[in-house]
């Protein structure tokens, strides 16, 4: 959450985000695993949910920085220098690495990773803490961070690690591909008995959107697993107040998964509409091209406009919360309330998809890549985007008879939808048409 938090503040404050990378890096373990919290002040503790052993903290590390380095520019970030919790000096990039090289080791012998006490669900706590469980979600995000650091690594001409990692995020994806789709979707993971869990023959549970999200995102579900997926997610998890992150919810103890399956269905982990998981799918969709599933996704995180729909969230639309009651299909009466929970890792990633995804500009290399991905039904958009000291004023249209987009920048138009170099203090004028 500390990294997700300063992936946000990246758009915002870089300077602030650069910090928070570099003193999260000073509190990395030897053998490059993350702690379980990152301490703050002097004489602080790690204390309650960050005692219990979780496993997918070195994700979040590329996933994080690689928004960061698109957003700002700054590859010498790579090079500082960082001591560890026991005083070990290394770059940041190798300090990476060594994340990297922690999750790759902490794999089974079918090649999934361990999940312990909990990966970035916390109450699925029951899975694998005899040490034979493994998850499906890490495994595939695992694939995705080292997809992504591969790439950071063959732009900066590290080719061995560039390859090294690639290899990796490969035997990750083929290894869930193998044993963990479901024929539909993919399996949440396996217990420590080698029960898989979150697949079609689960009376409660069947089916857990973050590994849908993920796949998607580490290249692991080619086009026909997609458009499998992307069906079931639709037909299971998807409700008119947004989409669950579970379904159907359990009713009971699950002793084999954990307390999450203690929570009243519908509520929190156990198949609500939880927030920060409907981000990552917001996320995966805009990755994959799906700009209308993405805006149905995106639009149903907001309550109204409807009164009767902020009626029956409770809540204004002035503020994402932590989740909306799920189980619409069991619960209709609660279905869509707010947990009036302010406290969300989903603040960035919303942020993230508005701006480089729905209105398309993302920072690459030296400059601005300008590619919105509008829902079909928008004709016109328009916005203001600082970046690096510059302001770029875009306009975006829909124009009948085109076949392909065009993008014009003071009445120049780009060979390229790429604006570089960018210049700090001037102000562009972009025009970007779509076909209608």
């Amino acid at each position: 959450n500390f990294l997700q938090d300063h992936m946000g503040m990246a758009y915002l404050r870089p300077a602030t985000a650069r910090a928070a990378f570099l003193h999260a890096l000073s509190q990395q373990e030897p053998g490059g695993a993350m702690p379980d919290g990152i301490l703050l002040a002097e004489g602080a503790e790690l204390k309650y949910i960050n005692q219990v052993p979780h496993t997918d903290h070195c994700v979040w590390l590329p996933v994080c920085l690689h928004a960061y380095l698109d957003e700002t520019g700054d590859d010498a970030l790579l090079d500082a220098a960082v001591a560890d919790r026991e005083g070990r000096v290394a770059s940041v990039a190798e300090r990476i690495d060594a994340a990297m090289r922690w999750l790759l080791a902490q794999r089974d012998g079918r090649g999934l990773s361990f999940i312990a006490q909990g990966d970035w669900c916390d109450p699925m706590n029951m899975v694998g803490w005899q040490g034979r469980g493994v998850s499906g979600w890490l495994s595939l995000a695992s694939a995705h961070a080292l997809r992504l650091w591969a790439r950071i690594c063959a732009r900066r001409g590290r080719g061995a690690e560039a390859a090294e990692f690639e290899a990796g995020a490969a035997e990750f994806n083929a290894a869930v591909n193998a044993r963990l789709w479901d024929g539909d979707w993919y399996a949440r993971g396996i217990t420590d008995d080698g029960v898989a869990f979150g697949v079609a023959a689960d009376p409660e549970g069947r089916i857990y959107l973050n590994p849908q999200s993920w796949a998607m995102l580490s290249g692991a579900a080619d086009a026909s697993r997609r458009e499998r997926l992307l069906a079931a997610v639709e037909e299971q998890l998807v409700s008119p107040h947004g989409v669950a992150m579970l379904g159907p919810p359990y009713t009971g103890m699950r002793e084999d998964v954990g307390r999450l399956t203690q929570k009243f269905p519908g509520s929190a982990e156990n198949g609500a509409v939880y927030s920060h998981a409907a981000a990552f799918y917001l996320h995966a969709l805009y990755d994959v091209g799906e700009s209308d599933r993405a805006w149905r996704v995106l639009r149903a995180m907001l309550c109204g406009p409807d009164p009767a729909e902020c009626l029956q969230r409770g809540q204004l639309p002035v503020f994402v919360p932590n989740y909306y009651r799920g189980a619409w299909r069991q619960h209709p009466r609660t279905a869509g309330r707010s947990s009036q929970l302010f406290n969300t890792g989903t603040a960035a990633w919303m942020y993230r998809c508005l701006v480089e995804s729905l209105f398309g500009l993302r920072g690459e290399g030296d400059g601005v890549r300008i590619a919105p991905q509008l829902p079909a039904h928008w004709p016109y958009a328009r916005v203001v985007r600082r970046f690096r000291g510059a302001e770029l004023a875009v306009e975006i249209e829909r124009v009948a008879g085109l076949q392909a987009s065009r993008v014009s920048v003071d009445g120049r138009v780009l060979e390229e939808a790429v604006l570089a170099p960018i210049e700090a203090g001037r102000r562009y004028a972009v025009r970007v048409e779509l076909p209608a």
